[in-house]
């Protein structure tokens, strides 16, 4: 668990351009929808009809926040089989290229988005549900909803590597989990691991622009909103790629603790891959 994290930011280090890069390929558009759903959110006022009957219903506020968290997942997954492939490659001996492995996930979107929807339907209406609850039920039941995202997470932990580096079609969803509960225990402590240090390290990113302030190196005056907002997007940029590669590594490394991997390809090296 804590060697994945270490093996992925030591590939990290190496090769943070092409990693980031390659990643920002998909959050770019991500970050733009986004900017521009905030506008339509302060110009529109509107109701959506609730999916939970005639209870309440889904707001402007409320709305985008939710169509928010839907291209963030999806772009997540993406970002994480982009991760996936430049990463096997890379651990396998070669010399992967940005365009390459970006052109890999584009022929394998409609996959990508059929395995997204089958492993995250269950957040998506998780998210929307607490969206429409007050404050005072997620504060109460937060705590616990958060143990069991991770243990639903740990299943569902290596669908992007393994759509990416088995090609097993819709198959790759059961065989995700199947190759995650062979190291559960494992798998969910690396989602709690890499939470927590995707949070703290969203956090200390987030914190710069307040920190500059306080120390007198800079003032944004009028601006500090935008400067937080700037900041708070760039901590994406790097949180969401260091994500996806520790996951790709925690991949590889499952496979060789649980299937012998190491041993696999060291007879194909020997002997020849066999068909």
């Amino acid at each position: 668990m804590l060697g994945s994290i270490d093996s992925a930011a030591h590939v990290l280090q190496r090769r943070a351009r092409d990693v980031l890069l390659g990643s920002a390929v998909f959050m770019v558009p991500m970050l733009a929808l986004n900017t521009g759903l905030a506008v339509l959110a302060f110009n529109e006022f509107d109701r959506f009809d609730s999916v939970f009957g005639q209870r309440g219903y889904v707001g402007v506020e409320t709305g985008f926040a939710f169509v928010a968290i839907v291209v963030q997942s999806f772009t997540a997954h993406l970002i994480g089989a982009y991760a996936a492939t430049y990463l096997v490659r890379y651990q396998m001996g070669g010399d992967p290229r940005i365009r390459e492995c970006v052109g890999a996930v584009l022929r394998r979107l409609p996959l990508l988005l059929a395995t997204w929807l089958l492993t995250h339907w269950w957040a998506l209406l998780l998210a929307l549900a607490l969206l429409n609850a007050d404050m005072t039920t997620v504060a109460g039941v937060g705590w616990m909803l958060g143990f069991g995202v991770a243990a639903l997470s740990a299943l569902v932990l290596l669908t992007a590597p393994v759509v990416m580096a088995e090609r097993a079609g819709l198959r790759s969803v059961p065989r995700a989990v199947r190759l995650a509960r062979t190291r559960y225990g494992a798998a969910f402590g690396f989602v709690l691991s890499c939470g927590l240090l995707a949070w703290l390290l969203m956090l200390f990113i987030g914190f710069l622009p307040d920190l500059a302030e306080a120390t007198g190196l800079i003032t944004f005056g009028s601006y500090g909103w935008l400067m937080q907002g700037i900041s708070s997007q760039l901590a994406l940029l790097v949180v969401v790629p260091f994500s996806a590669i520790t996951t790709a590594q925690f991949y590889l490394q499952v496979r060789v603790h649980a299937e012998g991997l190491d041993i696999v390809m060291a007879a194909d090296r020997a002997f020849g891959a066999q068909p």
